[in-house]
């Protein structure tokens, strides 16, 4: 695995190629210049395996040297650690939203860089990256119920506010601070039919109704440093830090409102079902020790019990009206 780091401090390059010597972790290359790596990057006869960048840099910040790189078609996939300074860890969900995956905070322990540069390379060993899928990229040979992706399988949707892949927001969630952690709150939105859309919509059409639910709830929770994942099987993954979401149940029924109000339909003109379900949010565990897994356990219990609630609460209306249609 062969990484590059990037920080304009020359102190803290030695510092990284020291530690990744002594703990012998891959191959490290260093470069003080966002612009200098970049061309570095660009080389077609040499491609690195990832890359750690410091957020604060003079000519070029880390987030904007990141979003750059997500630009690059070789890169799309390849793991991105940022470098912030116990006083700037406000930019870490700018750094995410960037396309960041994980971050290290300076001063760092030597445990944490080896901890953190050993999750990345679980990372490049994963055989299949995350999917794209684009709501404006309509191919001829698109047939509905035809994707290159299971249901189950997690998704990154282009253009999609707040959104990162699982796997970035689960070291999001394992890094917070106990002190970031008391105004950290997660819930979960549930596709209430994700199986009809996902048999019956094209590729770029399950995009557009997947990118139009993460848009109402961005625009309902209208909290900056909001995170969101797609996990899969109709599941959006939510954490935001610094601000209370809007009183559940009542968030749930303006994402909905927020929904229909895009009007969002397949290209036949015919409506998209796309009713949600909204957990009651929690807040995380304190233990850092499988934090991620239970935690987000109990999101999904909790969008699940509304879901099944939901569906009962459906079809004792739909009975009562039988039996008043019944009676006439």
């Amino acid at each position: 695995m062969r990484l590059l780091a990037v920080d304009d401090d020359p102190v803290v390059l030695d510092l990284l190629k020291l530690i990744f010597k002594s703990a012998d972790l891959p191959e490290v290359s260093v470069t003080s210049s966002a612009v200098l790596a970049l061309e570095m990057l660009s080389n077609p006869d040499f491609e690195f395996d990832g890359l750690i960048l410091d957020i604060s840099m003079p000519e070029m910040s880390g987030i904007e040297l990141c979003r750059l790189v997500r630009r690059m078609p070789r890169y799309q996939h390849k793991p991105i650690l940022m470098l912030t300074s116990v006083m700037d860890t406000a930019s870490v969900e700018s750094a995410f939203a960037a396309g960041a995956d994980d971050y290290i905070t300076k001063p760092f322990d030597v445990k944490d860089i080896v901890a953190r540069v050993r999750v990345a390379e679980r990372m490049t060993q994963k055989s299949q990256p995350v999917a794209m899928i684009d709501r404006d990229l309509c191919k001829e040979t698109d047939k509905p119920g035809l994707h290159q992706f299971s249901i189950e399988d997690p998704l990154r949707i282009h253009g999609a506010p707040q959104l990162i892949q699982p796997f970035a927001l689960g070291n999001y969630l394992c890094q917070l601070s106990r002190r970031r952690l008391d105004n950290c709150v997660l819930f979960a939105v549930q596709l209430c039919d994700i199986d009809t859309l996902y048999q019956t919509c094209k590729t770029h059409e399950l995009a557009r109704g997947l990118h139009g639910v993460v848009t109402a709830v961005s625009e309902v929770v209208k909290c900056p440093t909001m995170l969101t994942a797609y996990e899969g099987s109709g599941i959006l993954m939510c954490i935001t830090l610094g601000s209370e979401p809007p009183a559940w149940p009542e968030m749930e029924y303006r994402v909905r409102d927020a929904i229909a109000a895009q009007n969002l339909c397949r290209d036949d003109g015919t409506k998209m079902c796309l009713e949600v379900a909204v957990g009651n949010p929690i807040t995380p565990s304190a233990s850092r020790y499988q934090r991620v897994n239970k935690t987000f356990e109990r999101t999904r219990s909790r969008v699940h019990t509304r879901m099944q609630s939901t569906h009962a609460q459906s079809e004792a209306e739909a009975d009562d009206d039988d039996g008043q249609i019944s009676s006439a």
